[in-house]
């Protein structure tokens, strides 16, 4: 009877374990640019948090921001914790180099944006971010850069492109930009729809997949 209730007793304990190690690494689109991402131990990111009115209400651990204007740079909208760690473009683009970091377990890689009338390339970035193995790619506000050829050796497995075509590339630039990069899953953003307009209908890259505002994903290698 003894050896049962031991057994027993391990049982429990063992199981918080299981279900902590069975956490999904998620992404959730809150809307515009912005997105969130959630690490298997709930390390919390924030890309590019906008003046609209999204739900930002987790803690974020890691805030990061291509460029600083308003719809990418309103982190006034986010709490962040006590050990949190913020990064912009000045901190991660600086004197022309872009930087690399780890923070909280995360890789953090500054790569070349911009490229157009509203955006210049010294005052923006894309960010590539691993985490538990998983490789996205937010291009920032941007339009079509030479360099985006040397993104294809990253193996991204989810990339985020704007599509507006007013003050970026439009969706078929865009589409041309997905092919180049090889990501396997390409999510159009930064759309700036008209009511009734549709721009994603013209984003048409292999591995397309279109998410909702506020849609949240398990993410996959």
């Amino acid at each position: 009877m003894r050896k049962l209730i031991a057994i027993l007793l391990m049982i429990c304990c063992l199981v918080p374990i299981v279900s902590c190690s069975s956490r999904d690494t998620t992404l959730t689109f809150i809307g515009h640019a912005s997105l969130k991402i959630v690490s298997k131990n709930g390390t919390v990111i924030y890309i590019d948090p906008a003046y609209y009115d999204y739900d930002y209400e987790d803690k974020a651990d890691l805030i990061l921001v291509t460029h600083r204007h308003d719809d990418h740079a309103k982190c006034s909208k986010c709490e962040l914790k006590s050990d949190g760690v913020y990064m912009n473009n000045t901190d991660t683009l600086v004197d022309g180099e872009y930087k690399t970091f780890t923070e909280k377990g995360i890789k953090i890689e500054a790569v070349p944006a911009g490229g157009n009338l509203n955006h210049d390339v010294r005052y923006c970035v894309g960010y590539i971010i691993t985490v538990d193995d998983i490789v996205i790619y937010h291009a920032g506000d941007t339009s079509k850069l030479d360099s985006m050829s040397d993104l294809k050796s990253k193996n991204i497995d989810y990339a985020f492109y704007p599509i507006d075509g007013v003050y970026n590339m439009d969706a078929v630039e865009a589409t041309e930009v997905a092919e180049m990069v090889g990501a396997k899953h390409n999510i159009p953003i930064h759309d700036f729809n008209l009511v009734g307009e549709d721009k994603a209908v013209n984003f048409t890259p292999s591995g397309k997949l279109v998410m909702e505002y506020g849609e949240t994903i398990v993410l996959s290698k």
